[in-house]
């Protein structure tokens, strides 16, 4: 899967592909605009949001249109060219401002910065696991294998991505709770948005609700985006 952040910096480019001066000048510091106005009846642009179950952007033209889960963290992309350059526009539906939204402005050659710095390092191969043990049977009766171990309906694990302030937040709360948990990267672990579906459906909970990061399983429930309340209802107080 591609990454979600470069989605976001291909999307706002001319183009993806530049010539050794422009990455100069773009090396520099540059001098940001004053974002758009974002507000219910949309305008001159169109809205990203990442879909965790999609694995992918998906488009919208207002912000009625950004699923609740997806809604902290929406890339704006102004029609307006002399909008459009070495920078990304970033809104948070979850913050009104008077009769719009935050939108704030962040320099693209930083956010490069930032992911040449968050690349993974290699994880070395797994080891496959050891075959269950036979079961001692009684005399004169054959030997009995032992159960393989399953994942456990209690386990809490928070699918995240790198680039996900949200996800860092649900994170933080959990340690201040002293609640152990597993953190899964969607974008970098291939099997980690399998394991986030398989159990989404168990729980009920459709693809189509399963938007935005993060999405955190907390003792056989879903939770989507960082809600404090539902966490806490879903840990048992």
């Amino acid at each position: 899967m591609k990454r979600v952040v470069f989605l976001l910096l291909c999307a706002m480019a001319q183009g993806c592909g530049k010539s050794a001066a422009s990455v100069e000048e773009q090396a520099a510091p540059v001098a940001l605009p004053k974002p758009p106005v974002v507000n219910d009846s949309g305008g001159a642009y169109v809205l990203r949001y990442f879909s965790a179950a999609a694995g992918e952007l998906v488009v919208a033209k207002t912000p009625a249109e950004v699923p609740d889960g997806a809604r902290g963290q929406v890339l704006v992309a102004p029609e307006d060219p002399n909008l459009q350059g070495p920078w990304l526009f970033v809104a948070d539906l979850t913050k009104k401002v008077g009769d719009g939204y935050e939108v704030r402005v962040v320099d693209r050659g930083e956010i490069e910065k930032q992911l040449a710095a968050a690349k993974p390092v290699p994880e070395p191969a797994a080891v496959a696991p050891e075959a269950p043990a036979a079961i001692p049977a009684a005399p004169g009766q054959p030997a009995v294998a032992a159960a393989p171990a399953v994942s456990k309906d209690n386990d809490v694990i928070i699918y995240r991505t790198s680039w996900c302030g949200y996800c860092k937040k649900a994170a933080e709360y959990l340690r201040t709770k002293g609640v152990k948990f597993v953190e899964k990267d969607i974008e970098k672990d291939p099997n980690a948005r399998q394991d986030m579906l398989a159990r989404a459906q168990k729980a009920g909970v459709p693809q189509s609700a399963l938007q935005g990061v993060p999405i955190l399983a907390v003792k056989g429930k879903i939770i989507t985006g960082f809600d404090r309340n539902a966490i806490d209802r879903a840990l048992g107080g």
